[in-house]
């Protein structure tokens, strides 16, 4: 049985608006997140020129920029499965879709804590 309904929808609301800028602070929260593991790591020795005994290059992680990583990639974890959720509650007709650039965010940061969280990043 097909009912006829009117079309009341006239684009993106607030809401919707308010989705799209979770995702790009999610994203740029994540790309935060890169760049501060690569300040916090340990360097690695990539010239056949350094001396392997250490002293060209820090061989440790620097704790401080180690917890601000793994807070970036908690609060982005949040922001994006609250996003995700909250479309999930949203999306009630065929014509919505799911938002695929927040689940494969929400993938790999769940990964990349996986990752982390045992212990797989070398210390």
């Amino acid at each position: 049985m097909r009912q006829n309904r009117k079309e009341r929808r006239k684009g993106p609301d607030g809401l919707q608006r308010l989705f799209v800028i979770i995702s790009l602070v999610a994203w740029t929260m994540f790309i935060g997140s890169l760049v501060v593991y690569h300040y916090a790591r340990p360097e690695i020795a990539y010239s056949a020129f350094q001396s392997n005994d250490g002293q060209g290059y820090r061989d440790h992680w620097i704790e401080d920029l180690r917890q601000v990583f793994v807070l970036l990639l908690w609060a982005c974890c949040g922001i994006t499965l609250a996003g995700i959720f909250v479309n999930w509650s949203r999306s009630r007709r065929k014509t919505d879709y799911f938002k695929m650039n927040m689940g494969l965010l929400a993938a790999i940061v769940i990964a990349i804590l996986l990752f982390y969280y045992l212990k797989l990043f070398s210390a």
